[in-house]
């Protein structure tokens, strides 16, 4: 555990589904040595008897959660934070499982929350570094702390107390857009989101590459053909929960930027397509 003078508990997070056993354990021996305890939520992985011996020798300080089926993303997170709640942790450091967290990043959330006179952060996240391609807006910043109106579930550090103050994350999204659907919550409800200058996540989102679509770059991440359906429904929910943030403007651009790159980049395009129009259909009588 890195050195906390502020005497905060601290719990990790992960939430695995069939993960590579090689980086998951990577990932983990980074997270384990800067946190009190780590609670990992499994979604039903066909490997779940190779995660638990593979991770055995941290037994004393990880709690491993087997669902009997795959409950998705938000409703995992939202065990986490139940979890973290009960048992009296003030933040949350979440990884996905195929990211690697920065050795020292705890400590460099610590040194900014120390320093941090009001109790408005809702979340705080670092600058990031993809394996696969370039995103200079999340790979570098010249302040020592910026508010980002988003940002994702790896390596972001939730502050329980505040988290509890909001209706939390949104089971009914599943999978995909629920970082930013916290975002929303969090910043709807005065918190801050804050991005520190420090690179802090190696990940590696699908197979993701840099491309050009017209004048404007892009980043395609080939995720699978299964979340089609969930980004583009999602999009309708967040719209339909947060229409002061996320109006219809932002609303038509996903759809038509979802809809180019499936055009343009994606292979299995006709299975894709045929994910898109339903999370079409389903998201237009959202409720």
């Amino acid at each position: 555990m890195v050195n906390n003078s502020l005497n905060l508990k601290i719990l990790g997070g992960i939430v695995t589904y069939n993960p590579d056993l090689l980086r998951l354990l990577e990932n983990v021996s980074t997270l384990i040595t800067q946190v009190d305890y780590l609670y990992i939520f499994d979604n039903n992985s066909k490997n779940l008897n190779e995660i638990k011996e593979s991770l055995s020798k941290y037994s004393k300080k990880i709690f491993i959660y087997s669902s009997s089926k795959n409950v998705g993303i938000a409703k995992a997170l939202i065990e986490l934070m139940n979890f973290a709640k009960a048992n009296n942790f003030d933040w949350v450091l979440t990884a996905d499982q195929d990211s690697i967290l920065d050795k020292l990043l705890v400590k460099h959330y610590l040194a900014i929350v120390s320093d941090y006179k009001k109790n408005d952060i809702g979340l705080l996240t670092c600058l990031i570094k993809d394996r696969n391609f370039s995103d200079p807006k999340a790979e570098e910043q010249s302040e020592l702390m910026k508010d980002v109106d988003i940002c994702i579930t790896a390596a972001s550090f939730m502050n329980v107390h505040n988290y509890f103050q909001t209706k939390g994350y949104n089971h009914d999204l599943f999978i995909d857009l629920v970082d930013t659907d916290i975002c929303f919550t969090l910043r709807e409800n005065g918190f801050r989101i804050i991005r520190i200058n420090y690179l802090g996540l190696y990940q590696e989102i699908g197979k993701g590459e840099n491309k050009k679509l017209f004048w404007k770059k892009i980043i395609v991440h080939h995720s699978s053909i299964f979340r089609e359906y969930y980004m583009i429904r999602n999009i309708f929910l967040l719209h339909h929960q947060h229409s002061k943030l996320y109006g219809k403007k932002d609303l038509f651009k996903a759809l038509l930027s979802n809809l180019l790159i499936l055009i343009f980049f994606e292979d299995n395009k006709s299975k894709r397509l045929k994910q898109f129009i339903q999370g079409l259909k389903d998201g237009i009588y959202v409720e």
